[in-house]
């Protein structure tokens, strides 16, 4: 089997407003404890060695935050080499690493590309000054380019951009215009982006945002004007040849996010760090059976004292289709019918029959050889996901 492997860096400069990530302030945290992070990266990574199989391979990492790009890239470069070491990393694998802009120079971009990772995911989030001091962001515009510069020069050649819809009005500042996101979105293609992320914004609660709406000190765009944004995102991404292959991730068709679609396909992988989640077979010898869904401890002191252990749950087979109905349904192609029936032994199209023919009467998909959701489905996809929770 091939697996993805997530290594979750939760240290940041500071919690933008609208985060629920599990992250922290990294002057809050001494430079020791990060390197005990580190080896208990390490630690966690040998823990995990008996998931896999003889001749299992790893063909994705993904290293997310917080800002992974915040700490040394020698921490990094060495957590990289152990797990090489260990396990084979099939020659195309894609290795991405999240950066921040204001965290990163020529020299840092540099060190990455020469630890192998290939791909690169910029959290732009804007374009527009106001807006980022809104959000709470510590970086400006002209830093975001200038990032995008340097991890050109670096040789960094799939460079994905994110971007949020959607941003409300908090306090006196007026909320996200539909100029505004258009130039956003033109911004990063024009940069040279071969991979967009543009996900609306989610009051989460707990956050300060969401503090501020209770206050009264926030308030939401218009419903109308941000579906007019996410329609207006794919026509301008399709002008600089990037196609919707997923809700709100757009691509040119070689670089397509291959550790995401892990998760949108229901396919094995594994977590390292700070809260991070494992998703395998219960039985190695059977993946076609039940699934172990865990993830990792949230407090950080037990996690550098190698107590790794979080929350952990069986997935019958049963939750399993479900799952790989929903999580398809992400996916402008919608779940593929054929590899359904190759894991679960039957078709969706008869195991779903009355729900896809009510999802259908709505006008929320369509189904032919395989189900996709319509341009209203897309706007109303939560409808789509519930039925299959």
């Amino acid at each position: 089997m091939n697996y993805g492997l997530y290594i979750h860096i939760p240290f940041c400069v500071k919690k933008c407003i609208y985060c629920d990530f599990l992250s922290f302030n990294s002057f809050d945290i001494h430079e020791k404890d990060k390197f005990k992070y580190f080896h208990a990266l390490e630690e966690d990574w040998y823990t995990k060695l008996n998931i896999f199989n003889p001749g299992d391979h790893i063909d994705s990492i993904y290293i997310g935050g917080g800002t992974p790009s915040l700490v040394d890239p020698f921490y990094i470069d060495t957590l990289l080499r152990v797990i090489k070491s260990d396990i084979y990393v099939t020659k195309n694998a894609e290795i991405t690493i999240e950066v921040n802009p204001g965290t990163v120079d020529i020299d840092k971009l540099e060190k990455y590309v020469s630890s192998g990772i290939n791909r690169i995911s910029i959290g732009v989030q804007s374009t527009q000054d106001r807006l980022l001091r809104s959000l709470g962001r510590i970086h400006n515009a002209s830093d975001c380019e200038e990032t995008f510069k340097m991890a050109k020069e670096a040789g960094f050649r799939n460079i994905s951009c994110d971007l949020i819809l959607g941003i409300p009005q908090i306090k006196n500042e007026p909320g996200q215009t539909f100029e505004e996101l258009c130039e956003d979105v033109e911004n990063v293609l024009k940069w040279g982006a071969r991979h967009i992320s543009v996900y609306s914004i989610i009051i989460e609660e707990g956050t300060p945002l969401c503090e501020l709406f209770e206050r009264k000190k926030a308030f939401e765009i218009d419903d109308d004007l941000e579906r007019k944004m996410y329609r207006a995102v794919s026509s301008l991404a399709k002008e600089y040849y990037l196609s919707q292959y997923e809700i709100s991730n757009y691509a040119r068709s070689d670089t397509k996010s291959a550790h995401n679609m892990k998760y949108w396909k229901c396919l094995p992988y594994i977590g390292l760090g700070l809260g991070a989640a494992s998703y395998y077979p219960v039985d190695k010898k059977k993946p076609q059976g039940d699934y172990i869904r865990s993830s990792n401890t949230r407090i950080i002191t037990d996690y550098n004292e190698f107590y790794f252990k979080g929350e952990s749950e069986i997935i019958s087979v049963e939750e399993q289709m479900n799952e790989y109905m929903m999580l398809g349904f992400r996916k402008i192609s919608g779940p593929d019918g054929r590899v359904f029936k190759k894991r679960f032994g039957c078709y969706y199209h008869d195991k779903f029959k009355d729900k896809l023919e009510m999802l259908a009467s709505k006008g929320l998909i369509t189904f032919n050889e395989n189900a996709r959701l319509t341009k209203k489905g897309l706007d109303f996809a939560n409808e789509v996901f519930r039925e299959f929770v």
